[in-house]
C-alpha cells in the first residue's frame, strides 16, 4: 500500500472516529492503523451493523411518522384542541415508546398554553390536562415557545419545564422528573412569501429574543418584566404569529435518560405533527365559524333567505322556516318562485338582474299551508371576494302582528266612539222608546180582542224591545258591569239560560240535551252576567242547528289550560249546524262582527268579554259540515276574575 492509500484510509478512520462521538458512542474504539487488518476488519464491521441499525431506525420512524399522517385524518373531526392534543400524546407514547410525552397548543386569547400530558408505566396510562401562563418566563415549555428553538433541560430542579402554582394538575406529574426536551411548534408555512412572520412586525416582536431569559439588574428589572409582557401580548395579538404551540419529552428518575438520537427524533416528529394540528385546529376554526353562522342566522328575529344568480334557494334560516312552514331541507335548490308571491319574486329579479335593491317593501309571501303571509320586503346583493354578485340576501319581517295591531286600534277607536255616541244619544233614543211602548200599549188595550191591527202592534212591541236589545248592548261593550261573584253552581246559572231559551227552541224544532259530570265543584261567577252569556251561545247554537237538531251542553271538572293558572269548570255547547268558515275563526269574537241578517255582531264580543272579566277563556272549535263547539272555561280560584 503507498504512503497516498495509506493516509487516505488513516484519515477515513479518523472520521469513523469523529462520527462515533457525534452518535454519543466515543467509548467505542477504532483501529487507526491500517496495516492491522484484524482491527481493521472488525472496526469496518462495526461500522456496518451501525449503519443497519441506522437505516432500520430511519424506516421504523418513517413508517411511525407516516401512521402519524394517518391519524391525522381522523383528527379533523377532533371536537376541540384539547381533544386534539390528547389524541397526539397517546399516539407518540405508544408508537415510539416515549414513556412521557406533553404537546401544549397556544390559546391566543387565554394568553396560556393548553395541553395534554400522557404518561406510561407499569402497564398503565395517564392523560392529564393542562395550562400554563404564556406571559413572563413559565418554564421550559414557555421558553421553547418565545425562544423559537428546541430546549434541553438536564436539571429540572434548577430550570423547571413549567412554573406551577399550588394544587395544579401537572404538580404530580412533574414529580420525579429529571431531564426534559421541549421542541417548538410552527406553522408549515410562512404567511408572506420569502419572509420570517414574526420578524414584520418589528421592534415589537420577542420571538427568538434571548432578552427573554434574563433581566437587568436593579430596579430596571420591574420595567423590563412589565415591557416583556407587553410584547409578548402584542405577539400573541399579531396575525402574523407563526408558533402553534410546544411538544416535548420527559425522563423520570431511575429511567433511561433523554439522548441525542431522542432531539433528532422529536424535531422530526415536531416537523410531521405541526401540520397535523395546524390542520385540526382549522377544522375546529371552521366549524366554530359555521356553528357561529347558524346561530347568528337562526336568532334573527328576520327571516331570511339566500338565492343564487338562477333564482334557486341557498340558504333558509330558522325563522324563516318558522313564518313560512317550510324546511330548509325541502327547500335548497328549490325556485324562489315557490316561496315569493308575484311581487316578490320581480323585486329579487330587479335586484339580480339590475342591481335594484328593495328596501322594506310590503310585499305577501306563500307559506307552505297555502295561506298568505303579509312581509315587508329587503334585499341586498351577495358578492364573492373579488366583488362579484353571484347572488341576492332577502330579509323579511312578519307583519301580521302590525296589522292585527292596526286593526285592534281601529276597532278600540270604533268602540271609544261608539262609547261616546252611546252615551250622548241613549238618553235620547230610549226616551222616545218609552214614549212609543206607552202609546202603543195604551192602543192594545183600547183595541181589544183580536182585531185586525192586533198583528200590527204586537211588531211593533217586538222592534220596540230589538231596538231596546240594541241600546242595550252598546252600554254592555263601552260600560262593562263590575262583577259580583259568588261561588255557586255553575249548572244553576246554565239551567236558567235553558228555561230562557225553551220558546226559542221550540220554534226551531230544536232540543237541548244537557249534563253535569258528578262531583263538580261550585264555581266564583257573577250569575246575572253570566247567564247572559249562556244565553247568547244557546240562541246561537239554536239558530245555526237544523230543526230536528239536537244541542248538547255538558258541564265538566277541566285541567289548568289555555293560559289557566289552575283547574277549571269547563261548559261545552255543541250544535249541529254547519259549522263556521275557517277564515271567520278568527275575527268571531271581535265587535261588529256577524254573519247572521240583521246581526248587530256585539253578542259574542260581550259574551267573551265577560268571560275574560272572570278569569275564564271562550273559544272555538269548528268542524265544518258537523257544526261548532263553543267552551266556557272558568277557573276554580275565587281571584281567577277581575272586576
Amino acid at each position: 500500500m503507498d504512503a497516498a492509500k495509506r493516509e487516505a484510509l488513516s484519515s477515513l478512520l479518523r472520521r469513523i472516529d469523529d462520527v462515533r462521538g457525534l452518535a454519543g458512542r466515543p467509548d467505542a474504539g477504532v483501529a487507526l492503523d491500517p496495516s492491522d487488518p484484524d482491527h481493521l476488519l472488525a472496526t469496518l464491521g462495526e461500522l456496518v451493523d451501525e449503519l443497519e441499525r441506522s437505516h432500520r431506525r430511519l424506516i421504523e420512524t418513517n413508517v411511525q411518522l407516516v401512521s402519524l399522517r394517518e391519524v391525522a385524518s381522523s383528527m379533523v373531526s377532533a371536537r376541540d384542541a384539547a381533544e386534539t392534543t390528547r389524541t397526539v400524546t397517546r399516539y407518540l407514547s405508544h408508537a415510539f415508546g416515549f414513556p412521557d410525552v406533553l404537546l401544549a397548543l397556544a390559546d391566543r386569547e387565554r394568553r396560556a398554553l393548553a395541553g395534554t400530558w400522557t404518561s406510561r408505566r407499569n402497564g398503565r396510562e395517564q392523560s392529564v390536562a393542562f395550562e400554563v401562563p404564556l406571559l413572563g418566563d413559565g418554564g421550559a415549555m414557555v421558553r421553547a415557545f418565545w425562544l423559537n428553538r428546541t430546549l434541553w433541560q438536564r436539571d429540572v430542579r434548577r430550570h423547571p419545564i413549567a412554573v406551577l402554582p399550588d394544587g395544579h394538575p401537572l404538580g404530580d406529574v412533574l414529580d420525579g422528573v429529571v431531564a426534559a426536551l421541549c421542541v417548538p411548534l410552527q406553522r408549515s408555512q410562512s404567511l408572506v412569501p420569502g419572509e420570517d412572520a414574526h420578524e414584520l412586525c418589528g421592534a415589537r416582536c420577542i420571538l427568538g429574543d434571548t432578552a427573554i431569559l434574563v433581566p437587568p439588574p436593579g430596579p430596571a428589572a420591574d420595567r423590563w418584566a412589565y415591557e416583556r409582557e407587553e410584547r409578548q401580548a402584542c405577539c400573541l395579538a399579531c396575525d402574523l404569529m407563526p408558533q402553534l404551540g410546544v411538544i416535548g419529552i420527559a425522563a423520570h428518575r431511575g429511567e433511561r435518560t433523554i439522548a441525542n438520537d431522542d432531539g433528532l427524533l422529536l424535531e422530526s416528529i415536531a416537523l410531521s405533527v405541526a401540520p397535523v394540528v395546524e390542520n385540526a385546529k382549522l377544522a375546529q376554526d371552521l366549524r366554530r365559524s359555521e356553528r357561529f353562522r347558524e346561530h347568528v342566522l337562526d336568532s334573527m328575529a328576520s327571516g331570511l333567505i339566500v338565492v343564487d344568480l338562477q333564482g334557486r334557494i341557498l340558504t333558509f334560516n330558522h325563522t324563516a322556516e318558522q313564518l313560512l312552514g317550510w324546511s330548509e331541507a325541502t327547500l335548497l335548490n328549490r325556485p324562489m318562485s315557490e316561496v315569493l308571491g308575484e311581487e316578490a319574486e320581480r323585486l329579487v329579479r330587479g335586484t339580480l338582474e339590475h342591481g335594484r335593491l328593495a328596501l322594506r317593501q310590503e310585499v305577501t309571501l306563500r307559506t307552505e299551508s297555502g295561506s298568505r303571509l303579509p312581509a315587508s320586503l329587503t334585499t341586498s346583493l351577495l358578492r364573492h371576494e373579488g366583488r362579484n354578485v353571484y347572488g341576492t340576501i332577502i330579509t323579511f319581517l312578519d307583519l301580521t302582528p302590525l296589522k292585527r295591531a292596526e286593526e285592534q286600534t281601529r276597532r278600540l277607536d270604533r268602540l271609544a266612539a261608539l262609547g261616546r255616541f252611546t252615551s250622548s244619544v241613549a238618553h235620547e233614543i230610549r226616551n222616545p222608546l218609552t214614549g212609543i211602548a206607552a202609546g202603543v200599549q195604551y192602543l192594545s188595550r183600547a183595541l181589544g180582542g183580536d182585531g185586525p191591527q192586533r198583528e200590527n202592534l204586537q211588531f211593533i212591541e217586538n222592534e220596540i224591545r230589538r231596538l231596546d236589545r240594541i241600546v242595550q248592548d252598546l252600554f254592555d261593550v263601552t260600560h262593562p258591569r263590575k262583577l259580583q261573584a259568588r261561588v255557586l253552581p255553575l249548572e244553576d246559572t246554565l239551567a236558567r239560560a235553558l228555561r230562557c231559551v225553551e220558546v226559542a227552541c221550540a220554534e226551531r224544532g230544536v232540543t237541548v240535551e244537557s249534563s253535569v259530570a258528578p262531583r263538580t265543584p261550585p264555581v266564583p261567577h257573577d250569575p246575572d252576567q253570566l247567564e247572559q252569556v249562556f244565553i247568547n251561545l244557546l240562541k246561537n247554537a239554536a239558530e245555526a242547528s237544523p230543526s230536528g237538531g239536537v244541542i248538547r251542553v255538558s258541564v265538566q271538572p277541566a285541567p289548568a289550560s289555555g293560559g289557566l293558572a289552575g283547574p277549571a269548570v269547563s261548559v261545552r255547547i255543541c250544535d249541529q249546524g254547519p259549522g263556521i268558515q275557517p277564515e271567520h275563526l278568527k275575527t268571531v269574537f271581535e265587535p261588529f262582527f256577524t254573519t247572521k241578517q240583521g246581526g248587530s255582531g256585539l253578542g259574542l264580543y260581550i259574551s267573551h268579554d265577560i268571560v275574560k272579566r272572570h278569569g275564564g277563556n271562550l273559544t272555538v272549535h269548528n268542524e265544518p259540515a258537523r257544526g261548532a263547539t263553543f267552551v266556557v272555561e272558568l277557573p276554580l280560584a275565587p281571584d281567577g276574575g277581575q272586576s
